[in-house]
Formats: C-alpha cells, structure tokens, sequence
C-alpha cells in the first residue's frame, strides 16, 4: 500500500511539471503588455482607485505577479510610495517583492530541479558555489548591489541546490534599501519633498557600499 501510494504520487508529480511550466509561460504571455510602464501604471491606479482595504489587496495582487514575471521591482515601490506614503508604501512594496521571489523560486524547483541539473550542472555550478555556501549573506550581498536580473536570480536559484528560507531572508533584508529609496521617490516627487529625496540617495549609496563590503569579505571564503 505504500508503495503504490509513493508511485502514484510520483506519477502525480511528474504530469504536474507539464502544467505547470504550460501554465507559467502562458500567464507570462497572457501578461506581457502590462509590463510597459504606461500599462502597468494603469493598472496600478486602477487598483488604489478601488479603496481601502481591498484597493491594497488589488495592489498587492497586482504588484507580486508583476514582479514575477519580470517587472522590475522598483517600479511597484515606486508606485506603492505615491498611492500609499513611504512607510507602508515600503511595507506593501517589501510584501510583493518576497511572494514573487517564492514564487518564481518555487516553480523553477518544482518545474525543472532535476532536469536542469542532470543536463546543465555545470553552468549552475556558479549559483551553487555563490549561494550554496552562505545563502542568507550571499543572497544579502547580491541583493543589495544594483546589478544583475531579479526574476533570473529568483529562477537561478530554485534550480540550484540553495536552500529556500535563508535565500528568502537574505532577499527580504537586502530588498529593504532599494524598496525604500523607491518608495521614497514615489512619495518625494513634489519639489516640497526634497528632503526625501536626498535621504533616498543616502539610502541608496549606503546600501551600495554595504554590498561591497559583503562582497570583499566573502571573496577569501570562496
């Protein structure tokens, strides 16, 4: 009975792979146009324009299938400053930047793990050697650095061998910074809220010279 239970199980989970890697790229396709700004500002407003707390869902909602499926993070906290203030701009922000990142970490695990890394190990032996050895600080360091490719990083490392809690902790400490200063530069916008600005450069140098710091020291570990 437990065999045949584990079999069909096993079963289940491979005719699961199929839909759901059909079921990611057609949502991406489906979703493509919203990833221009005029769209996605759209659709933004569209939902703070809903009110209260279901405006806020909506925004959420809205902002963490962006995020996933390629939108640059910084323009949902852009936009959550400006609807929402800076502080729970930040905070709503901060919240659909870390269920996109378990999002697309988790579909590339579930999706493509074992065939990735049967066929294209060597190629990740990069993102292992990276995360794999100190994921939260790694991760912190990565995230902190205005370089590189959200989404393909979110991807990279569902299909490495980096364990999912401490790279969604290292994430969410390292997105802080960049969400903020977004945030800030949403609600800073008018020329009375020039001192938000200058605290978000500040933040934003300050969250530069940090991930330099993480880099230089983790250099002698590799």
């Amino acid at each position: 009975m437990t065999h045949s239970r584990a079999a069909a199980i096993s079963v289940t989970a491979k005719a699961l792979k199929p839909a759901l890697m059909a079921g990611g790229l057609i949502a991406v396709a489906a979703a493509w146009p919203l990833l221009s700004g005029g769209a996605a500002q759209s659709e933004f407003a569209a939902a703070v324009a809903a009110g209260g707390l279901k405006g806020q869902s909506l925004f959420l909602l809205l902002a963490t299938f962006l995020i996933a499926i390629g939108m640059p993070r910084q323009i949902p906290a852009f936009a959550a400053g400006y609807a929402f203030g800076p502080w729970y701009g930040t905070l709503l922000a901060l919240a659909a930047q870390v269920l996109a990142c378990s999002l697309d970490f988790l579909w590339a695990r579930a999706i493509g793990q074992d065939f990735v890394r049967n066929r294209f190990g060597a190629r990740l032996a990069w993102v292992n050697e990276t995360l794999a050895r100190q994921p939260f600080t790694a991760t912190l360091m990565l995230r902190l650095m205005p370089l590189g490719n959200n989404l393909l990083l979110n991807l990279a490392a569902g299909l490495s061998s980096v364990r999912m809690l401490p790279f969604l902790a290292g994430s969410a400490l390292g997105f802080i910074p960049q969400t903020l200063v977004f945030a800030l530069f949403g609600q800073g916008s008018a020329p009375s809220h020039t001192h938000m600005l200058i605290f978000g450069g500040v933040m934003f140098l300050a969250s530069v010279v940090l991930g330099l710091v993480l880099l230089r020291r983790a250099r002698p570990a590799a």
